[in-house]
């Protein structure tokens, strides 16, 4: 009887042993609670990481374009931002960072040359940081930033903030990776290929599992694809979608999760498909967008594939052979 009971025992510890290694195995990937944010609200999302959510709106017109999102993180003797921003809107994180930390801003990093990410490298310069950026960022900002800041200046309403200031260029370029650790925080800068810009790269900290991809990823209808290559851009994002990520800080938009990469990857691979199927039907572009309707990305955004002109058309002419990639950025 005795024996029995001990086989009996024995038996029901090897089934729930069992049992837990099944749960482990079916887990459910983990929850990620998300920061709900308000435009110019400011939150760590990590410690010693800060999260501004700037301003933008893909459905009303009336909000006011805040440029970039930004990101610091505070090491043990200075700061590093993430995304230079426009100046003004330079001289608002700078503020909104000095009340998270008393230490200095030492580097700002561009994701990449356009205007929202990179002009208020001005104001970073005089705060007393140096800029980092991938070599292609670095190259097409001394290119084509001059032209394009000149341009902003000589408008009769432009940006008060362009007028008078000075462009500033990077001062340290990367090839591949640039990683930058104290010991209490790690930053890694990642060169990933041509994507919403051939000088795109992001910012990975592995200890927080926390990814800021500049406009390589967006969390909305916000991709500009005037300078992208987006066969290139949907192999960036897959590359992307291999770190071992939490959390998403988009260039614009809100904080994600790791799926908003899967969304930004099967904007562009639906997009083409559905474009290359109007090619080989013969329809001209204008039919190609009235005809799109993807549902999914209607949810995820809230507007319609269709409304989507500027990444339509560009679709169309990398598809047609209209668009040489090496001249785009300049």
């Amino acid at each position: 009887m005795f024996r029995r009971l001990l086989i009996s025992v024995g038996a029901l510890v090897a089934v729930v042993a069992l049992a837990v290694v099944f749960a482990q195995e079916k887990k459910e990937p983990e929850k990620v609670d998300l920061p709900q944010m308000k435009f110019d609200d400011v939150k760590e999302i990590a410690p010693g990481v800060f999260f501004r959510y700037s301003s933008i709106s893909a459905t009303d017109k009336t909000v006011p374009f805040g440029g970039s999102n930004n990101t610091w993180v505070v090491f043990k003797d200075y700061v590093i931002v993430i995304d230079a921003n426009f100046p003004k809107e330079a001289d608002d994180v700078l503020a909104a960072i000095k009340k998270t930390t008393d230490k200095p801003v030492k580097y700002v990093f561009d994701t990449h040359h356009h205007g929202d990410h990179a002009w208020g490298n001005t104001v970073w310069a005089k705060a007393g940081a140096k800029v980092i950026g991938s070599k292609d960022c670095a190259r097409l900002l001394k290119t084509s930033g001059p032209k394009d800041w000149k341009a902003e200046q000589d408008k009769v309403d432009g940006r008060a903030d362009i007028k008078k200031n000075e462009l500033k260029l990077v001062d340290q370029d990367f090839s591949d990776t640039l990683a930058l650790d104290d010991g209490t925080q790690r930053v890694e800068f990642h060169f990933l290929g041509h994507a919403h810009t051939p000088g795109d790269a992001v910012a990975y900290l592995p200890k927080h599992k926390i990814l800021c991809t500049g406009d390589m990823c967006v969390n909305g209808a916000f991709n500009y694809t005037g300078h992208a290559d987006t066969a290139s851009w949907i192999k960036v994002l897959q590359k992307a979608e291999k770190f071992d990520v939490k959390l998403v800080c988009p260039g614009h938009g809100p904080v994600a999760d790791k799926d908003v990469l899967a969304k930004q990857r099967r904007w562009f691979e639906d997009l083409r498909a559905a474009v290359k199927q109007g090619i080989d039907d013969k329809k001209e572009l204008k039919d190609i967008t009235a005809g799109l309707r993807f549902e999914w990305y209607e949810k995820w955004t809230g507007v319609p594939a269709k409304s989507r002109d500027e990444n339509i058309e560009h679709v169309y002419k990398e598809l047609t052979g209209k668009i040489d990639h090496s001249k785009l950025g300049l």
